[in-house]
Order: C-alpha cells, then sequence, then structure tokens
C-alpha cells in the first residue's frame, strides 16, 4: 500500500488481517528458502559414522526447518510466538485513544 488516504482509512481489524497475511507470506516466502537450501544440502551433507561409513546429517526434511513452527510464530498466539505484533497493536491503540482525546477537548 502506498496511499496515505488507503492507510488513514484502515481499521484496526483490517491491519491487523493484513499484518497476518505478510507474516504469512513471510513464512511461506521462508520455507521455500530452506527447501532449496535442504535440497542443495542434502546432495552434499554427510557426517561420519563409523570409520569409512557416511551418512546424510539431516534424515528429513523437518529437522532441517519446521514450517509448522514457523506459521505458528507468524500467526502468533497471546502466550508465544516473538511478541512482537503485541505491542504494536497497543501502541496504535494508545494513538488512537490520545487522538480521541484531542478531539474531544479541540485540540485536533
Amino acid at each position: 500500500m502506498d496511499d496515505f488516504a488507503e492507510i488513514g482509512r484502515m481499521t484496526l481489524y483490517e491491519y491487523d488481517m493484513r499484518m497476518t497475511a505478510y507474516r504469512l507470506k513471510q513464512a511461506d516466502r521462508e520455507y521455500e528458502i530452506h527447501l532449496q537450501a535442504w535440497l542443495n544440502w542434502n546432495v552434499q551433507a554427510r557426517k561420519k559414522k563409523g570409520k569409512h561409513k557416511c551418512v546424510p546429517v539431516f534424515k528429513t526434511f523437518q529437522q532441517f526447518f519446521d514450517y509448522k513452527k514457523c506459521v505458528r510464530e507468524a500467526l502468533g498466539s497471546e502466550n508465544e510466538g516473538s511478541g512482537f505484533a503485541r505491542p504494536i497493536k497497543q501502541g496504535i491503540a494508545d494513538l488512537l485513544k490520545k487522538q480521541k482525546e484531542g478531539r474531544a477537548h479541540g485540540d485536533v
């Protein structure tokens, strides 16, 4: 979005939905990056087991990249994840409250 008027009309719910969609898109992008790295690494990655035997470092892609965990973090719950989205939402709510109070007092 690059239209400030449209951004200004956005509700908190719409903002939250757009941010959730963005985080999910980023999770999918990370998945694709990790999958490509997995495929590249899987061809070469070996560890020694015994004197003359080499085995793959990761037996499954899940061991290399946990997609479900990445999606859970993108969706974020109240108790887990980075905790980054909650302070932003609270900050926006505080700004809106101050703006309403300013209008009530004729400041704006």
